[in-house]
């Protein structure tokens, strides 16, 4: 690319208005993306549990939603050493992984000497204390500078991880409710249900993804998938103000279809979201790859997140909106049809009735 091209070249040449683009009549592509990513999905979740013997191993539970162990073993100024961090965690999980119990997470925590290894294990269908004092005696017992005092647990049950799991689902069906009714009483009731739709094909897009490339649930899953909610609805909000926009100027211009106005907004705020979206993906993705666990387990479910709220935002809710307004109109329109025609039948027979009852009388 010559300099006076890169010198030429604006953001705002990637507006889609200029090109009017005509997404609605494909709606049924629109439509069968997600529903091949769930079917994938679904396949990946059936050979995970297939493989591990149980449902709950189609989908990478932690053990905040599983119950387990969270076990820091304090090892100082040997873990500053890469080698030996690694050789540590290397010999702790196959210990946890010896004793029947599966290592979910394993992550470096503090330096120098609060240096620690800290480890999460799925243990809660056993007995938790006694098999947890056994762990800890057999580290301790192994190696000479750590001792049991070293070594602190702290474990949560599967009734706290059940409980756990019911109020993130309570708290998701809140935040619904909370939109729909907030859109509905901004734009209208449809534009509301659209919105809904949408989101609820953001969080499953989520749950999807995460199967397929096995990604630990979590706490931290559960703040993703509220964080995308809320940058999802703002990019559909935009895209609804602009339909907003153009039926209120609909009257002045003349009769304008509904597909079309619906097609102009979107077209005029493509760029926008795309790009703000794009923005927000590179530092989430950098964080994906090279931060550390716990940050990896909250940037990959949200930059799946980011492309499915931008994807329904910008072609699932509008068209939804259309199709349902859509119908709505036909409903109403076939109605008038079928009241205008019964009216016009109706009139007809009285005119017959009438000829009939002339002839008779001139007959007679």
């Amino acid at each position: 690319m010559s300099k006076r091209s890169i010198k030429d070249f604006s953001i705002r040449k990637l507006d889609l208005s200029s090109y009017n683009v005509h997404f609605l009549p494909k709606y049924r592509i629109w439509f069968a993306v997600p529903l091949v990513i769930v079917l994938v999905a679904i396949i990946v979740f059936s050979i995970f549990a297939a493989v591990g013997g149980s449902a709950q191993n189609g989908m990478n539970l932690g053990i905040d939603f599983t119950g387990g162990t969270v076990m820091t073993v304090t090892v100082g100024n040997e873990l500053d050493d890469e080698s030996s961090y690694n050789q540590y965690s290397a010999d702790f999980r196959k210990m946890i992984e010896d004793a029947g119990f599966n290592v979910s997470y394993i992550q470096k925590s503090g330096t120098g000497a609060d240096a620690a290894v800290l480890l999460k294990y799925q243990n809660s269908k056993a007995d938790i204390e006694e098999s947890n004092q056994a762990l800890k005696d057999s580290i301790a017992e192994k190696y000479n500078n750590i001792t049991v005092d070293d070594i602190s647990l702290e474990s949560i049950s599967a009734s706290s991880a059940q409980d756990l799991l019911t109020k993130a689902i309570i708290s998701l069906v809140v935040i619904f409710a909370v939109m729909l009714v907030y859109i509905a009483i901004r734009f209208e009731l449809w534009s509301g249900i659209s919105a809904l739709i949408a989101l609820i094909h953001d969080v499953i897009m989520m749950v999807a993804f995460t199967i397929i490339f096995h990604i630990e649930v979590n706490t931290t899953y559960v703040a993703a998938v509220i964080t995308i909610v809320a940058y999802s609805i703002n990019n559909t909000i935009i895209v609804f103000d602009r339909v907003r926009e153009n039926m209120r100027l609909a009257p002045k211009v003349g009769k304008v279809p509904l597909e079309e106005y619906t097609e102009e907004a979107v077209n005029s705020t493509f760029t926008r979201s795309a790009v703000s979206t794009f923005t927000t993906m590179i530092p989430v993705f950098l964080l994906g790859c090279f931060g550390v666990t716990s940050l990896k387990q909250f940037a990959w479910p949200i930059m799946f997140g980011l492309i499915a709220g931008t994807y329904s935002s910008l072609i699932l809710a509008p068209t939804i909106y259309v199709l349902i307004r859509r119908a709505l109109i036909d409903h109403k329109n076939k109605k008038n049809n079928s009241g205008a025609y019964d009216k016009s039948s109706k009139k007809k027979k009285d005119e017959l009735s009438d000829v009939l009852s002339q002839r008779k009388r001139n007959n007679a």
